[in-house]
């Protein structure tokens, strides 16, 4: 996956030249948001963790992509770790995040 040269490494992706392109303005449009969504879903994670991606989707109303996305870079940056698994809404296994 492609991305950014800037230091929030933003990701981007596509099959085809358009798609890159499209991709990657959508990237660049949320660049203003992501990192105060990143600092709101650490703080939660500090309050109430260990918690799932599903549950931060639900306290924090996102996507659970965009959850997904900034759990990832939040992990990347060390500053949440795997806490165990748990069963999901779905009886699924699902992973459980904690603040490092």
């Amino acid at each position: 996956m492609p991305y950014t040269g800037d230091t929030l490494q933003l990701p981007f992706s596509g099959r085809t030249p358009i798609s890159r392109q499209n991709s990657y303005l959508a990237a660049e449009a949320q660049r203003s948001t992501r990192g105060t969504k990143k600092l709101r879903m650490l703080a939660y994670i500090r309050a109430n963790g260990p918690v799932t991606d599903q549950g931060l989707a639900d306290a924090l109303g996102l996507p659970l992509q965009s959850v997904c996305s900034l759990r990832c870079a939040l992990s990347q940056e060390q500053l949440i770790r795997h806490a165990g698994h748990a069963m999901g809404r779905y009886n699924k296994r699902v992973s459980l995040w904690e603040a490092a």
